[in-house]
Formats: C-alpha cells, sequence, structure tokens
C-alpha cells in the first residue's frame, strides 16, 4: 500500500468515526427536544404561547385576590373588634346587676361605650365616644372598667 491509499482509508476511517459521533449528538438532540413535543402541543412555540396566557390569567387572578384582602383588611380595622362589659347596681334599693356599661372598639381603640342605667322608674342609656382608649365626657368608675376590659389594660 502506498502513502495516498493510508491517507484516503485514514481521512474514511477519520469521516466514519465522525460521522458516527454526529449520529449520537443528534440522537441525544432529537430525545431532549421530545419532551417539548408531545402528542398535545405541535410545536414549542405553541406550549410558550399558552404557558405566557396562563401565567398572565393566573397574574390578574392574584392580583384580584390581593385587592379585596386590602378591602377586607380595611374594613377589619375600622370595625369593633373589642369587647367587654361591666354589670353593676347603682342603687342599694333595688335588687341585681341589671345597670351595665359595654365597651366597643376597633383596633385603634376607637368606638363607643355604652351605658345603661336601671332604677325603678326610669332607665337611662348613655352612649360616649372613645378615641385612642379615652373620652372627652367625664366617665364612670364602670365604664373605665368596661374600656379597660376592651383594650386588655390593667
Amino acid at each position: 500500500m502506498d502513502t495516498t491509499s493510508l491517507i484516503l482509508f485514514g481521512a474514511l476511517g477519520i469521516l466514519a468515526v465522525w460521522n458516527i459521533v454526529l449520529s449520537f449528538v443528534l440522537y441525544k438532540t432529537k430525545s431532549r427536544n421530545d419532551i417539548f413535543f408531545d402528542d398535545s402541543s405541535k410545536n414549542l412555540r405553541e406550549l410558550v404561547t399558552r404557558s405566557i396566557t396562563d401565567q398572565k390569567t393566573i397574574n390578574g387572578r392574584i392580583n384580584k385576590v390581593e385587592a379585596g384582602i386590602e378591602e377586607i383588611v380595611k374594613i377589619l380595622q375600622g370595625s369593633y373588634q373589642k369587647f367587654a362589659m361591666v354589670r353593676y347596681n347603682p342603687f342599694r334599693e333595688t335588687g341585681g346587676d341589671q345597670s351595665f356599661s359595654m365597651a366597643l372598639l376597633d383596633l385603634r381603640d376607637n368606638g363607643v361605650v355604652i351605658t345603661s342605667i336601671h332604677g325603678r322608674e326610669v332607665d337611662r342609656i348613655y352612649a360616649k365616644e372613645i378615641s385612642n382608649g379615652k373620652s372627652k365626657h367625664n366617665l364612670s368608675a364602670e365604664e373605665i372598667e368596661a374600656i379597660k376590659g376592651a383594650t386588655g389594660a390593667k
């Protein structure tokens, strides 16, 4: 065999090995692409477009839920969440603790204290505004006790 034949066989051998390597790489690439292409999706663009659309829909729903939660928090902050009632007898001659003072407060200790004084001849009801746990009106000991009970103060 002469050198030309050896070079030719060497080149053919290298080309055969190169062909085997390329075939193997092509097979691996095709098997990886099969993950993206199944029977339900015709192509990668369709799959990505559907995923983006679904994500936008989910984000829209999340935004609506977050807005709803914010609205609920606003409502809850202004609603009465703290309550305490003190029953007592303001008159010695009547029996039972028929009178009461009741505090209704929100999270910021704003609200109202309602007092009902029961007597033999007449019942009286008073309401006093409470702001930050205090009132600009004079409070009875029972009203103060009801406010402290609602705020958890001692």
